[in-house]
C-alpha cells in the first residue's frame, strides 16, 4: 500500500491556499473595514458614548492598518527582520485587531519555513486563544493541527478540525480530519473524511493526492472485506466438516454393537 503520510511538500500547498483565503479576506477588509466601521459610527452618531466609542475604534483599525502596510511591504521585498518587526508590533499595539490575526499568520508562515515548528505553533495558538469568535480563527486551527501531525500529535490535531458543517473550512478541515486520522491507524474514518474534502471540487483540485489517497484506501477496504470473507467461509467449510466427521462417527459407532451381537 503507498505510503500516506502527510507530506511537507503537501503541507506547503495547503499552507499556500490557507494564505490565498486569508489575502482574499484582507483584500475585502481593505476595501470594506474602514467604510463599514465608518457607517456604524454615523448609524450611532446620535448617541454619544457609542459615537465616542466607534470613533476610537476606527482611529484603532486604521492605525492597525497603517502599521500593517509595513509588514505587507517587508513582505514584497523579502525583508524578513523588518517583516518580523513590524508583525509584532502589529501584535503587540493592536492585539485585539484583525490585523494582529494577519500579523501572527505571517509570523507562523515564517517559523514553518525557518523549520521553527514550536514558534509557529505558539502563534498559531494564540490567534485561537484570543479571537476564538473571528473566522480567521478556522484558519489557524487547520495551520495548528498540519504542524500537530508533522510532530506526531494526531490526537491533538482531530480535536482542531472537528468543524461543523456549516463552516465556510469544514471541508478543508475534513481534509487535515483525514490526514489525522490515517495518523491514527482509524482508516476507515480517514477515507470517510477524505470523502467529505474530495466533494468540493476546489479541494480536490489544489490537492491532486486526495483521490490517490481515497483510492488506496478503498483498495485497503475491498481487501479487508475480502480477507473477512474468505476467513468467515474458511470457518464455516470447517465447521461444516466437523460436524460431518461427527456424524460419521456417530454412525459408525452405533453399528459397531450391532455387528458383535451378529
Amino acid at each position: 500500500m503507498a505510503n500516506l503520510r502527510f507530506t511537507n511538500q503537501e503541507f506547503t500547498v495547503s499552507y499556500d491556499t490557507e494564505e490565498q483565503q486569508v489575502e482574499k479576506l484582507k483584500e475585502w477588509w481593505s476595501d470594506n473595514g474602514t467604510p463599514l466601521i465608518v457607517g456604524a459610527v454615523l448609524g450611532l452618531a446620535g448617541f454619544g458614548g457609542w459615537k465616542y466609542w466607534t470613533e476610537q475604534e476606527v482611529a484603532y483599525q486604521e492605525a492597525a492598518s497603517d502599521l500593517y502596510i509595513k509588514v505587507t511591504d517587508s513582505l514584497k521585498t523579502e525583508e524578513k527582520e523588518g517583516l518580523t518587526e513590524n508583525a509584532l508590533a502589529v501584535k503587540s499595539q493592536y492585539p485585539e485587531s484583525s490585523y494582529a490575526i494577519l500579523a501572527a499568520f505571517q509570523l507562523a508562515k515564517q517559523a514553518v519555513e525557518a523549520d521553527d515548528l514550536s514558534k509557529a505553533v505558539a502563534e498559531l495558538t494564540w490567534v485561537v486563544d484570543n479571537h476564538a469568535g473571528n473566522e480567521l480563527a478556522a484558519i489557524a486551527k487547520i495551520r495548528l493541527a498540519r504542524i500537530f501531525i508533522q510532530q506526531d500529535k494526531a490526537q491533538q490535531a482531530l480535536t482542531l478540525v472537528s468543524l461543523d458543517e456549516e463552516s465556510g473550512y469544514y471541508t478543508l478541515a475534513s481534509l487535515v480530519k483525514g490526514d489525522a486520522l490515517m495518523a491514527l491507524e482509524r482508516k476507515t474514518e480517514a477515507l470517510e473524511a477524505y470523502k467529505v474534502a474530495s466533494a468540493d471540487t476546489a479541494i480536490s483540485a489544489r490537492h491532486p493526492s486526495l483521490q490517490v489517497k481515497i483510492d488506496e484506501l478503498n483498495k485497503t477496504d475491498a481487501a479487508f472485506i475480502s480477507k473477512e470473507v474468505s476467513e468467515t467461509a474458511a470457518k464455516a467449510e470447517a465447521t461444516a466438516t466437523s460436524q460431518d466427521e461427527t456424524s460419521a462417527e456417530s454412525e459408525t459407532e452405533s453399528k459397531e454393537p450391532q455387528e458383535a451381537a451378529k
